[in-house]
């Protein structure tokens, strides 16, 4: 997945510049407020963030979502609640960014949000939902991403897996060891490697049965796994 690449923020920021993208933001022409977004984002500064969440209701989608990458990359708290908001944006590309940000930001309080977001129709939102579960790793999304193991597309399954591995729950053992058939190599993969991470003897049969997959990588997660089960 694609994600912008911030500026590294070190040198001193000239409030006078800051003052001046600032209001910017309010131009009438929506590549210049893009503009002024992405160098405000660069910064990293404190002070942008009331007018970041301001321009999470721009009418241009692109300024949305600097907007909520920006907030993502302030690690400010106050952030969790606009950005929840935003999580129903009309648009993808703002919705994908709004999730990373919230898994960025560790948001306990964007579960509810972030499960919903499993089930949004783009599919690199449901991928990068299942990625911000398995960063926030509290135990109320392992439920969800047990259903995510089921998701049409390879990308969400296989971030489904990784993100129950994260977890470390063993509700999820049954699921995963269903997982290691699963026709996407990559899942079967990553199924693997999260019941390494749970460490529950129930998965003993399933590696056992994965070491003899078609593909190489998958039968060397399940040698590694069945290594991690004491």
């Amino acid at each position: 997945m694609n994600r912008y690449v911030a500026g590294e923020g070190s040198h001193k920021i000239d409030p006078r510049a800051a003052a001046a993208l600032m209001d910017a933001l309010k131009d009438t022409d929506k590549d210049v407020r893009e503009t002024a977004m992405a160098a405000l984002v660069q910064m990293r500064d404190p002070r942008m963030f009331e007018p970041l969440v301001q321009a999470l209701k721009d009418s241009n989608a692109d300024v949305r979502e600097h907007a909520a990458f920006g907030l993502g990359q302030l690690r400010d708290n106050r952030a969790i609640e606009p950005l929840t908001a935003a999580i129903k944006d009309q648009s993808a590309s703002v919705r994908e960014q709004v999730v990373f940000a919230l898994g960025q930001l560790r948001a306990v309080g964007a579960i509810d949000a972030l499960t919903l977001a499993l089930k949004d129709s783009a599919d690199d939102v449901r991928e990068q939902a299942a990625f911000a579960l398995s960063q926030i790793r509290d135990k109320r999304a392992v439920d969800p991403l047990i259903s995510a193991l089921k998701d049409s597309k390879p990308d969400v399954r296989e971030q489904a897996a990784f993100a129950l591995g994260q977890l470390r729950d063993v509700k999820a053992v049954d699921a995963l060891v269903i997982a290691l058939k699963d026709a996407d190599a990559d899942v079967r993969e990553q199924a693997a490697f999260a019941l390494g991470q749970i460490g529950d003897a129930r998965a003993i049969d399933g590696l056992t049965a994965a070491l003899k997959d078609a593909s190489s990588q998958v039968r060397q997660q399940a040698a590694f796994a069945l290594g991690q089960i004491r």
